[in-house]
């Protein structure tokens, strides 16, 4: 979904929960985000009882979702979303494929995010290798919401489970992987909040080469930069997080200002306790702000994820 929409819709989403229940609320919009009209997500359920639900009403989401080139959909889905890489697995023709894409980027289904990665200079009077000169950089795919995402995952490829009556295998296969699919909505929304921290910035999203990944990247007007990663896990962040984000940011050429933490189950006592200027840590408690519920006793961390 792009970034014009997502923060938006999923306040809008917040709303019906208790401020206190952020974890929940992230968790059902990753799934069923902006599921209307095909799917009416029941709030006051828990997330295994809105996908009995969901599967209930398989046939009919099923008629009103069925654009061509499903398969294609599933890919991106499933695999890194680089499109090149992508389209390639899924075609044997190359003009059939980029085809196949637009169609589906102009029926909403999906859009494309631009690479932020650039070509070496050209050095002058030096030869390019060969490698050099068949590389090309990728862009990604991403969801247009987060429910299509969903489907594509987790409901189009298991039909035969869903018809054959086996929904609780599918129920645990979903569960099994509900970390790992989450991270990257987490992902998007970190971004969100990290905008509103550094509302100089120029711009901002994830980044990826032929080297490295990171899960947030953001260029600042005054030249600085701010790079993060994520972890939606039921265990604590620890510093080797920490070094392993300095280090990709060193391989990727960035020296950053800031490294930015983000985690759902908070952080060990040694990142807690750390005196670094550069680090900030995020975690629940900063995505409740977003709650229009008034806050009674507010939590305080150290170092906190400063304010403006």
């Amino acid at each position: 979904m792009e970034e014009t929409r997502i923060k938006g819709a999923f306040q809008k989403f917040y709303r019906n929960f208790p401020r206190q229940e952020i974890e929940r609320a992230i968790e059902l919009f990753a799934c069923f985000g902006l599921s209307q009209p095909l799917f009416t997500p029941d709030l006051s359920k828990d997330l295994i009882d809105n996908i009995s639900l969901l599967l209930d009403a398989y046939p009919t989401i099923k008629g009103q979702l069925a654009p061509h080139n499903e398969h294609l959909l599933w890919a991106f889905a499933t695999g890194d979303r680089k499109i090149e890489n992508t389209l390639k697995k899924s075609f044997a023709s190359s003009t059939l494929a980029h085809q196949a894409l637009q169609e589906l980027i102009e029926a909403d289904l999906l859009h494309k995010i631009p690479s932020r990665e650039h070509y070496p200079p050209r050095s002058k009077g030096r030869k390019r290798k060969r490698r050099e000169r068949r590389y090309r950089i990728q862009h990604k795919i991403a969801f247009s919401r987060p429910f299509y995402r969903f489907w594509y995952r987790y409901i189009y490829p298991n039909e035969a489970l869903i018809l054959s009556g086996e929904g609780d295998r599918l129920v645990s296969l979903i569960l099994d992987d509900l970390e790992h699919f989450v991270s990257l909505f987490f992902e998007e929304l970190s971004n969100e909040l990290l905008k509103e921290r550094f509302q100089n910035h120029r711009s901002s999203g994830s980044y990826w080469d032929r080297q490295v990944e990171l899960d947030l990247y953001l260029e600042l007007a005054d030249g600085g930069a701010v790079v993060g990663e994520c972890k939606w896990k039921n265990s604590k962040v620890c510093k080797q997080t920490l070094n392993s984000l300095k280090k990709r940011a060193a391989i990727a050429g960035i020296e950053p200002t800031f490294y930015a933490l983000f985690s759902k189950s908070g952080f060990s006592n040694e990142l807690l306790n750390s005196q670094c200027p550069q680090l900030l840590l995020f975690d629940l408690e900063d995505f409740k702000e977003w709650s229009d519920q008034e806050v009674h006793r507010k939590r305080e961390k150290r170092p906190y994820s400063f304010e403006f």
